[in-house]
């Protein structure tokens, strides 16, 4: 039985990337730009290898469709060194696909289309919820990300909250995130997994909408009163702000030249796992996590390059 670190539930994408985008206004009907690309998207394969680049041994939950986009998919993350072993492939599905066009100065747009991922159920995760063992245990796993809350209705509804259990009953760290709530669940969406959740990581934009609130102290503060052990609230190129029941401040990123902002906030994400599991203080392994987001920006695709130890050094 091979050891597990970090398991990743959660979306996986195929990105199209283009970069650099004009203008919308100068585009004409045929132009050259630099580059396309495919690339590994999707909450939950953006964290898984950016976890495996840190050397943790990382596993992911997720679902591709049985097409060339899901083989192309798994291939690449197998060539990061993720285990898709529990991949679950589905007949007459399509793979989650995105086009994201990238402009000039990094900002990006993403078009994309529902994806197998979304239909991710509990007899995809019955692995991690039998009754004849217990998995934690033998494979020795010390933390669950949820990448992302919102992204899989099924598992939601049945599943998300019986593994969340499971998970704490046996000491595992949960860290989680959301997507965008397009059904429009708001607080009710999560409340019942809030107190499982050890640190709950939403971005600003996706914190605000569900809370109301109009700052990361409001919104930290109606997480942490719905039962949320530890809050981040993810703050784009200003870092971030956390609130613990011992502390709460802002981390600030440092500021870089980006090219793409795709998947820095799951790199944060997974920086920030590393070094918890690695026992760091929580305001350094934050600071690092920040600089690993940073650093993410400087290239270009959500999970292009590798972010390593190496890279995580802070100024002194």
């Amino acid at each position: 039985m091979k050891n597990t670190d970090v398991i990743c539930i959660g979306s996986a994408v195929l990105d199209i990337t283009a970069f650099p985008i004009k203008d919308q206004k100068k585009w004409k009907e045929k132009q050259r730009i630099e580059k396309i690309r495919a690339d590994i998207g999707g909450d939950a394969a953006n964290q898984a290898v950016r976890l495996t680049d840190l050397g943790l041994k990382t596993i992911l939950f997720t679902a591709v469709g049985d097409d060339p986009n899901g083989q192309i998919l798994q291939s690449m993350l197998e060539k990061r060194g993720v285990r898709t072993e529990h991949i679950a492939v589905r007949e007459n599905c399509a793979t989650g696909t995105a086009l994201v066009l990238v402009s000039q100065d990094g900002v990006r747009r993403t078009f994309s289309v529902e994806g197998a991922h979304s239909t991710l159920a509990m007899e995809d995760i019955e692995g991690l919820l039998e009754k004849s063992g217990d998995y934690f245990e033998r494979n020795k796993v010390k933390a669950l990300t949820i990448a992302s809350i919102f992204s899989m209705p099924f598992l939601e509804g049945r599943g998300l909250f019986e593994l969340v259990q499971e998970a704490e009953k046996h000491g595992v760290l949960i860290f989680a995130d959301l997507a965008s709530d397009k059904l429009k669940q708001g607080m009710a969406g999560v409340r019942r997994l809030l107190p499982f959740i050890d640190w709950f990581m939403p971005s600003m934009y996706d914190a605000y909408e569900m809370t109301g609130e109009e700052s990361p102290e409001g919104a930290a503060e109606a997480y942490r009163l719905a039962g949320a052990k530890n809050v981040v609230i993810k703050l784009g190129e200003k870092g971030c702000y956390f609130r613990t029941e011992t502390d709460s401040g802002y981390i600030p990123a440092p500021e870089v030249k980006a090219v793409d902002t795709t998947g820095a906030g799951d790199c944060m994400n997974a920086v920030f796992i590393s070094r918890i599991l690695k026992g760091e203080e929580v305001r350094t392994a934050l600071a690092k996590a920040c600089l690993g987001a940073s650093l993410s920006t400087e290239i270009h695709g959500a999970s292009g390059g590798r972010i390593l130890e190496k890279d995580l050094i802070l100024p002194v």
